[in-house]
């Protein structure tokens, strides 16, 4: 995915969720681990139908939204977001979040302002112009005709989802993406022409769970301040494989020490006086969301933490920034 890394992902509402298999009797699953975001994710598959739903994914419409907006969509203007008060709270947020990590950077390492704010929104696949070529970006076809049959299929099958575009199972993601510049894109293309973003993507899918689950207040703003937490590892990772130190990027290699980690910085940056100074309030809001967030595949490679675990990490790095207060220090330290 261009180096992208996610904290919110319908990744584990597959065919391994679906068979009426109870969180308590998977095999991969903590003991006692319950997670809020599969249990609302499966309801999304069970209102559709499961066969609707493996449809979708069989045919990685599933991935079209984010394909199309990170590897087809060039727009690099401000964004909206679900409603107003929530398009107007993430674009000050990300502009806060640039700032605070700008600030906080002594060396001049890490850049920051480049990095956009994109949204992902079902409805882009409504359009032929936008479908066909997320379609081509996707797939190998070699008739046009060929191609324009899919995209009609594909926009039928849609149409008779619950919501139709709207379905969040369609956006179910946020995600932090690098730009593919000189080092290929979707599929392997490697044209450089095709130069894509450093971005932040957040879904109309994971906007509505919050929504939906009682977290709008602070949970979108956490959600972003965790991919946020992406761009800085891969900034850091960067810069200590160029200073000769690949022994201490370990973490970009382990899946739920890299979620942690940016749950940590997500949680430090809201809660410090500097960045979000959220009040406690918010702060309890944004430590539910990580929670929320946490998936129960403990034997899975991509597993993310389970929900106690990823609140763990944005609880501590909340204390953190309250520590860093009371010290008069502005730095989380990299340890």
């Amino acid at each position: 995915n261009g180096g992208g890394n996610g904290g919110v992902s319908n990744r584990n509402s597959n065919t391994r969720n679906n068979n009426n298999n109870n969180n308590n009797n998977n095999n991969d699953r903590g003991e006692g681990c319950s997670s809020p975001l599969i249990k609302w994710t499966t309801s999304q598959v069970r209102s559709m139908g499961y066969n609707a739903y493996k449809t979708l994914h069989d045919n990685k419409i599933i991935q079209m939204a984010y394909v199309y907006k990170h590897y087809i969509d060039r727009n690099q203007e401000e964004e909206y977001f679900v409603n107003d008060v929530q398009t107007a709270e993430l674009r000050k947020r990300h502009r806060d979040t640039i700032a605070f990590w700008s600030d906080a950077d002594i060396d001049n390492s890490i850049v920051t302002d480049e990095i956009l704010l994109l949204s992902m929104h079902g409805r882009d696949l409504e359009e032929d112009d936008k479908l066909v070529p997320t379609i081509l970006r996707m797939f190998d076809f070699h008739d046009m005709n060929e191609v324009l049959e899919f995209a009609s299929k594909v926009q039928g099958l849609i149409e008779d989802l619950p919501g139709g575009y709207d379905n969040p199972l369609l956006t179910m993601n946020a995600i932090a993406t690098r730009s593919t510049y000189n080092y290929g894109t979707y599929g392997g293309h490697d044209d450089p022409t095709r130069r894509t973003k450093d971005s932040i993507i957040i879904g109309d899918g994971v906007l509505t769970f919050l929504i939906e689950s009682g977290l709008e207040s602070s949970g979108p703003d956490f959600v972003h301040a965790h991919e946020f937490g992406h761009h800085l590892q891969f900034q850091i990772v960067d810069n200590l494989i160029s200073n000769r130190r690949p022994h201490e990027a370990s973490f970009k290699d382990d899946d739920r020490k890299k979620e942690l980690m940016a749950d940590a910085i997500g949680g430090y940056f809201l809660a410090h006086d500097m960045g979000g100074d959220m009040v406690a309030a918010d702060i309890g809001i944004f430590e539910r969301t990580a929670f929320s967030t946490g998936d129960c595949s403990t034997s899975q490679e991509d597993h993310h933490g389970t929900p106690a675990q990823r609140e763990c990490a944005a609880v501590w790095g909340a204390s953190m920034a309250a520590r860093a207060e009371e010290g008069g220090e502005f730095v989380l330290d990299a340890e």
